[in-house]
């Protein structure tokens, strides 16, 4: 089969109370979404099938880092940033390619629960008062500007949760972190009369006011989760998968 897709995960990739369990920002996203789907995943080890790579959207990352490269190397921000009137710039560290990493991410170990929790972020700026700031890249196509997390899907909670991670990790990291975090929008224009050899983007920046405090219950909560030997109740109000699984069951 070239398709490549094992639904079962090997046992050293399931929890195992006897040994630290890597729980990436994506699990804790997955839990949040269907406590559920996280137990089939994590403990049983049956993986969801995996979304498409965007290969358009890891090139627009991957020029946005050599950018944001170029500012940490000059000590000045982002166009993007003046353009916004922030005085914000890329945090130097000598850790910062790891914590781009999505293998390696941004780390912390949290001794009570045995979990070592991580997320790879896109870049950190910092602010005038030496507070980092969490930055996250998107690239889309649509015909509206993208000012506000109205105009993003589901008005960019799970977006939003995603920078909260990366700042509460920052955190853990001994860092002082910034309430403000941003989406960085770079917006294919289809409305051009050919493409041509290039494609045209148009670039906004949405704000976000964080909130870390619910992290560490919900971390809580996942590890109560996992020392259950009762797979969760299906959620079908929230998630598809479930509804999915149910409905087939009633056939």
């Amino acid at each position: 089969m070239g398709y490549g897709y094992n639904p079962i995960v090997g046992k050293n990739w399931r929890y195992n109370p006897e040994k630290t369990f890597k729980i990436s920002r994506s699990k804790i996203e997955l839990y949040f979404n269907c406590p559920t789907c996280f137990y089939k995943d994590a403990k049983l080890g049956l993986r969801k099938p995996p979304m498409p790579g965007w290969a358009i959207n890891s090139a627009v990352d991957a020029l946005l880092k050599k950018e944001m490269d170029i500012c940490r190397a000059k000590d000045r921000p982002h166009g993007i940033f003046i353009e916004n009137g922030l005085d914000i710039k890329p945090f130097k560290h000598d850790d910062i390619e790891k914590w781009q990493n999505a293998f390696t991410g941004i780390q912390y170990k949290d001794t009570e629960h045995n979990f070592l929790l991580y997320g790879g972020v896109d870049d950190i700026m910092v602010d005038k008062d030496g507070k980092l700031v969490v930055i996250d890249f998107k690239a889309t196509a649509k015909a509206a500007d993208i000012l506000s997390s109205a105009n993003v899907y589901n008005n960019g909670e799970s977006y939003k949760r995603q920078l909260e991670i990366y700042s509460w990790l920052l955190q853990k990291n001994g860092f002082e972190v910034s309430t403000k975090g941003y989406l960085m929008y770079y917006n294919g224009e289809a409305s051009r009369p050919h493409l041509g050899k290039q494609m045209h983007f148009r670039r906004t920046l949405v704000p976000f006011k964080l909130d870390t405090s619910w992290i560490t219950p919900m971390i809580a909560e996942m590890y109560a989760c996992l020392q259950s030997d009762k797979i969760p109740k299906y959620n079908d109000s929230n998630c598809e998968d479930c509804l999915y699984l149910t409905t087939i069951e009633k056939m």
